[in-house]
């Protein structure tokens, strides 16, 4: 994404959409889940909170590093420093990670084939708001693409991201 020629006006209008899809995707997943309470038998059912639980870890660890910059909008905070410690070393987007897995748990109690192409939509909603958030970090942070080349996006060692050096490269 050439991120250079999107206006300030559609990066805002853009972020807002990716958020808006995001938390809409999650709603109508929750509100199946909801639903879907009443089922006496649920298969996986200890699988299912599991992926909530790990997501909700993951969010509040990421929560915990990104703490100078944290906010919704992939749009970065003006002047705030790119962080890669915590968890940040292992994913670059683990709150996205987390919100996934969140889903995924919701979605695997809803039981539904709409709650899982809803949790497909947020998947590919993530994406594309993490690619989006790492265009503008490399703009703020030029040195960001080098930590971009040797950590993953939103899955951990994923498409060779696990260099420790750039020798390999």
């Amino acid at each position: 994404m050439n991120i250079d020629k999107v206006s300030p006006q559609k990066r805002v209008l853009m972020a807002r959409t990716l958020v808006a899809i995001q938390f809409l995707m999650l709603a109508l997943i929750g509100i199946l889940a909801l639903w879907n309470l009443h089922t006496p038998i649920h298969t996986y059912l200890e699988m299912k909170i599991g992926a909530v639980l790990i997501g909700l870890v993951i969010i509040a660890s990421a929560g915990i590093s990104l703490q100078p910059s944290l906010r919704i909008s992939p749009i970065p905070k003006e002047n705030s420093p790119l962080i890669e410690t915590g968890i940040y070393s292992r994913v670059r987007h683990p709150m996205y990670l987390g919100v996934i897995l969140i889903g995924f748990g919701a979605a695997g109690f809803a039981d539904s084939w709409i709650s899982w192409a809803l949790e497909l939509v947020l998947i590919v909603d993530l994406n594309v708001k993490a690619r989006f958030e790492d265009a503008l970090l490399r703009q703020m942070h030029p040195e960001s693409m080098h930590y971009q080349m040797h950590v993953s996006r939103i899955l951990p060692c994923v498409g060779g991201s696990c260099r420790t050096n750039c020798t390999n490269e």
